[in-house]
């Protein structure tokens, strides 16, 4: 029988839909907060490293962590949680380098299809629903962001082995995250640490570093991760960076793009995001200019940004139609996932 997205959206109240927005560090002992307090639609895991959450020795403990955070996420917001991250070690994956390789050894792109299909299940396993790949960044500069995991300098070899890989672990029924959009290769600096420009002109632009996200998108990639930079061929304004530009989130990505999947802010405490203003008050920027999940990676942010949040859902500086528009693509993603008829991994 078909989920009725609308029915559950309407059931929502107003602080259930703007907890969906949060992606909040997976931490054990802190699920019934994140999930009954702040209703976090999302939760971060990066396996054995990371952010401070709950380490996991076996992948059997990483199942049942996951399994106990959907009996929290059930009893609490009556409906499922997704799980974002990186815990390649119990699925047979190192850092994302693999692509790279299969790039440079001229892999067959359908080889490439299948052991992604593998990963995905893996993933799903593991109680997984989401993976931080592919990096779709065409790279310009040795400093810019994950420049290891880059896949090559080629755009068309980015599409073809970026576009295999989603087609592959979406065919496991597991999503995809292509980053940094748009364009972070093309920035000469690290938005970890820093604010980049990507200083190109429109054509360059589409044709070299928009051109592989398009493939993914039409590929069914599922989410895509932000990037903290200017990008004044999409948005002049000096003041907007990706995360929070209406003209790239909006125009580019939903309008001449068609993407239909979950825009989530790259993690907000880093230095690019917070250019403008402190970490609460740009999350409401982010979200009003289109992102629909908001990454943390550190705990400590989660009810100072739900706080924000909610007070300018409130106050209307959020509008209902913004948060309902977010909240649907989220629960859109949990029914393509199966979540609502097994929220559970086995």
């Amino acid at each position: 029988m078909p989920t009725d997205h609308t029915a559950i959206l309407s059931q929502m109240s107003l602080p259930q839909k703007v907890g969906v927005l949060l992606m909040a560090p997976l931490v054990g002992d802190r699920l019934d907060e994140l999930l009954g307090r702040f209703y976090c639609g999302s939760l971060l895991n990066w396996g054995k490293s990371g952010f401070g959450e709950t380490r996991c020795a076996t992948p059997e403990e990483m199942r049942a962590l996951h399994n106990r955070a959907q009996d929290v996420s059930l009893k609490h917001r009556n409906m499922p949680v997704w799980l974002h991250g990186r815990p390649g070690e119990f699925a047979g994956m190192t850092e994302g380098v693999w692509l790279r390789e299969a790039a440079e050894t001229k892999t067959d792109p359908r080889e490439v299809e299948a052991r992604a299909r593998t990963l995905g299940a893996r993933w799903r396993e593991l109680g997984m629903h989401n993976m931080p790949e592919p990096t779709v960044n065409v790279p310009l500069f040795e400093t810019c962001i994950f420049r290891k995991l880059a896949i090559s300098t080629d755009p068309e070899v980015v599409a073809t082995y970026a576009s295999a890989f989603v087609r592959g672990v979406s065919a496991a029924r597991c999503g995809t995250m292509a980053q940094h959009f748009p364009a972070h290769g093309a920035a000469p600096t690290d938005s970890h640490n820093s604010y980049p420009v990507v200083d190109l002109p429109e054509g360059p632009l589409w044709a070299n570093h928009m051109m592989p996200y398009q493939r993914c998108f039409d590929a069914g990639c599922t989410t895509i991760c932000t990037a903290h930079l200017a990008c004044p061929a999409l948005d002049p304004d000096p003041q907007h960076m990706a995360t929070t530009s209406k003209p790239i989130l909006v125009d580019a990505l939903r309008g001449r793009m068609h993407f239909t999947g979950i825009a989530i802010a790259d993690a907000m405490e880093m230095k690019g995001f917070q250019k403008n203003g402190p970490i609460p008050a740009m999350a409401v920027d982010a979200v009003n200019a289109g992102c629909d999940s908001l990454c943390m990676v550190d705990v400590k942010n989660v009810e100072p940004v739900f706080t924000s949040l909610l007070h300018a859902a409130e106050q209307q500086r959020i509008p209902v139609s913004r948060l309902d528009e977010a909240a649907l693509r989220h629960l859109k993603f949990m029914d393509w996932l199966g979540l609502f008829q097994d929220p559970f991994a086995s």
